[in-house]
């Protein structure tokens, strides 16, 4: 008896947008070798993304997330974060996201952690499920910091964009956070990290349909 051949199990929604720009190579660029990156650097990153904004603006949008993040992690000083999370950014297993303006969680101390609230808007490359968020979060004080959390996160929530300003494949929505536990290893970097990301911030930027706070800051600090 013959056995009928089996089809592969479709793709969550978005992730083929999310595969495009992993098969550009753009993800690499800029990222150290030894670390899983293509050894071409940030002009190779800029002229990319350029011209992927030309001929697919949301995909330029799921860069632009996808890249900053993998650069956050490369960044943070929490090496466990990276190890961890690093390699599957860069392969587009794991999809990742930054919001586009600064406006900080608010987080409440337990004394065995903190729990987030509050809404991030609009928010590119949400894949819908399984995806990472780096945001600020005013954890003491008025000082933001940076953590790295998970879709699959208790009190987080996802409300898909309908405004015009994204494109469908650009996977925009607003996320809303409600008593969602944070720990402090998936702390991830201190208030200076717009800054240490500009360089890259600055060369995704060509092509953007519209500034982030990223990006101004980008141009405040180069």
């Amino acid at each position: 008896m013959s056995l009928e051949p089996t089809k592969p199990p479709p793709a969550p929604p978005g992730l083929d947008a999310l595969r495009e720009v992993v098969d550009s190579g753009l993800l690499r660029c800029g990222v150290p070798a030894h670390l899983g990156g293509a050894g071409e650097g940030l002009a190779a990153l800029a002229a990319g993304a350029a011209e992927l904004a030309r001929h697919d603006p949301a995909a330029a949008w799921l860069l632009w997330a996808q890249r900053l993040a993998i650069e956050a992690l490369l960044q943070s000083p929490n090496v466990a974060l990276r190890e961890h999370w690093l390699a599957d950014f860069l392969s587009g297993e794991r999809a990742a996201t930054v919001a586009p303006s600064f406006d900080a969680l608010y987080a409440h101390d337990t004394g065995r952690g903190w729990l987030l609230r509050g809404e991030l808007q609009p928010v590119p490359n949400l894949q819908w499920a399984d995806f990472s968020l780096i945001a600020p979060v005013r954890l003491n004080g008025p000082v933001d910091h940076w953590v790295l959390l998970r879709s699959e996160e208790d009190g987080l929530s996802v409300v898909p964009d309908t405004g015009a300003n994204w494109p469908a494949k650009a996977l925009a929505g607003r996320l809303r956070l409600e008593h969602v536990f944070f720990r402090e290893d998936e702390w991830l970097f201190g208030p200076d990290l717009p800054q240490r990301l500009a360089p890259v911030a600055a060369a995704l930027a060509p092509g953007l349909p519209c500034l982030t706070d990223w990006n101004r800051t980008a141009l405040s600090t180069l």
